[in-house]
């Protein structure tokens, strides 16, 4: 009786291992599974080597080999994370993993130079996720800080503390709603001058090829005038029949960009203008405390004084050394919709076999970046559909200390227009107009300088036109409908460009 009741426990057990053996299995395999579905949803931007499972047999430990992950933000950067291995833990019965690097972090810039950096934690990073459907239904990566070193270990980019968290939720239709949270803590080495240059920088570039923007090559700098002379604002007459940029029509009433009308020859006193409206006296005046702060923050320093870190001039000569704190607060809503040149299938199960795409939304509650020099506020939103080539909707940017901004692009832009010319290249009042016609890198020269000169003056005028701006804060409303041209302040990009551009 004993022995036939311990033959039927040892079976049961036997069964339960069986089981259980195959439930691991298939768990795992599950699991596995989900990450493969993963990055292939999100191959344009994730690639990965080898994965393997093991953990039997309580836990499951997923470790994924040469995972690459492109940025898939142009305006933070244009880099590619390479993880040369992570391990992935988590009990066989939860979908939530605690993620460990086990091997060495790098960052490639994949799209410019190609160079490769080491990434160096000042700790080990937490990082945690949920599977669901192959979907990560929940993020969370925090640092304790980390350096982008280069070849020579110089430091390219770094950050005291870093947090990103995000929360996935799919309903019934599959629309997808994701809310994001990113935060950097003293992040050094990135500028509003890398925004362009991530974001802008081959368009422009592109646009000057194909003559959508025409760069005058007739260098004539008029002298300075006196800037309290605030001009009427110019008829919009930049846009000619082809859609370019023309120049030579483009609307010439615009702020000289020299802040001393003492330097002019022959310069002959200007009447006094009337109080500037919506902020233009305020922001002028903040320029020339601007520079006269930087004029004293080049001169020689004590040694011996002390100087309080949480202090700064309004602005710095040397601006990369200013370390900025960044959040952004967003989220992001995919809508489902069927391609409209697909009929819709009489037979309803046939509709999940026609191609979806999805309308994209993006609700920025709060995007801040912040300095001793200035601060730049961010919110609106944002849809973007497959059958446009730019996203339509509004957003409004509000910058406070504008005039350190201001005088920081202007600096900016005029020492990348000397980055891109080489020892060879001719200055810019030599490039001839049939160069300027083309494609000629002293093309793209000449516009960095126009910006860099008039940058200060055109963007004082458009901010005024917001009742907002007032003093030292200047307020720009960006709007655009689907498949029209973008405003801001209600002044087309088309026009503003023409203001920078022309001589």
């Amino acid at each position: 009786m004993k022995k036939g009741l311990v033959i039927k426990m040892a079976i049961v057990l036997v069964v339960l291992v069986l089981s259980y053996c195959v439930f691991w299995f298939f768990r795992a395999g599950q699991s596995e599974k989900q990450i493969n579905k993963f990055i292939a949803d999100n191959s344009n931007y994730i690639s990965a080597g080898e994965i393997s499972v093991s953990g039997f047999p309580a836990n499951q430990k997923i470790i994924v080999n040469d995972l690459k992950i492109t940025i898939p933000v142009n305006m933070i950067a244009k880099r590619q994370i390479h993880i040369k291995q992570l391990e992935a833990r988590a009990s066989i019965f939860s979908d939530n993993f605690v993620i460990n690097f086990t091997d060495a972090v790098k960052l490639q810039d994949f799209e410019s130079s190609g160079d490769i950096f080491d990434v160096e934690f000042a700790g080990q990073p937490e990082v945690s996720l949920t599977l669901a459907d192959g979907v990560i239904s929940y993020f969370k990566y925090t640092d304790s800080g980390f350096k982008v070193l280069d070849a020579e270990k110089n430091v390219v980019n770094s950050s005291t503390g870093t947090s990103i968290s995000s929360e996935t939720s799919i309903d019934e239709t599959d629309k997808r709603t994701s809310k994001i949270s990113v935060s950097f803590k003293e992040l050094e080495g990135y500028t509003i001058i890398d925004f362009y240059k991530n974001v802008l920088d081959k368009k422009v570039i592109e646009g000057i090829k194909t003559e959508e923007i025409k760069v005058n090559a007739s260098v004539n700098v008029s002298p300075p005038v006196d800037p309290n002379q605030i001009p009427a604002p110019a008829p919009n007459s930049g846009d000619t029949a082809n859609g370019a940029v023309d120049v030579n029509n483009a609307p010439t009433a615009t702020v000289n960009v020299q802040n001393n009308p003492a330097s002019a020859p022959n310069a002959v006193p200007a009447p006094s203008a009337p109080p500037a409206q919506n902020g233009n006296e305020a922001i002028k005046q903040a320029m020339a405390m601007a520079d006269q702060a930087n004029a004293q923050a080049q001169a020689p320093i004590d040694p011996n004084a002390q100087q309080d870190v949480n202090q700064a001039p309004d602005t710095i000569s040397d601006t990369s050394i200013v370390k900025s704190n960044v959040t952004i607060e967003a989220t992001i809503t995919l809508t489902p919709s069927i391609k409209q040149d697909q009929p819709e299938p009489s037979d309803p199960t046939q509709i999940q076999e026609l191609p979806v795409q999805f309308v994209q939304n993006i609700k920025i509650d709060n995007v801040e970046f912040s300095n001793p020099l200035y601060k730049i506020n961010i919110s609106g939103n944002v849809n973007s559909s497959s059958d446009d080539n730019y996203p339509s909707g509004g957003i409004t940017i509000k910058v406070e200390k504008v005039a350190n901004l201001l005088e920081q692009l202007k600096k900016q832009f005029k020492q990348l227009s000397e980055s891109t010319k080489s020892p060879n290249s001719a200055v810019a009042s030599d490039v001839s107009v049939d160069q300027a016609q083309t494609g000629n890198p002293a093309n793209y020269d000449l516009f960095l300088t126009n910006v860099s000169e008039r940058i200060v003056s055109v963007a004082t005028e458009i901010a005024s036109k917001n009742s907002v701006t007032k003093d030292e804060i200047a307020q720009f409303d960006v709007r655009r409908e689907k498949n029209l041209e973008f405003l801001v302040n209600e002044v087309s990009v088309r026009e503003i460009i023409g203001k920078v551009l022309v001589y």
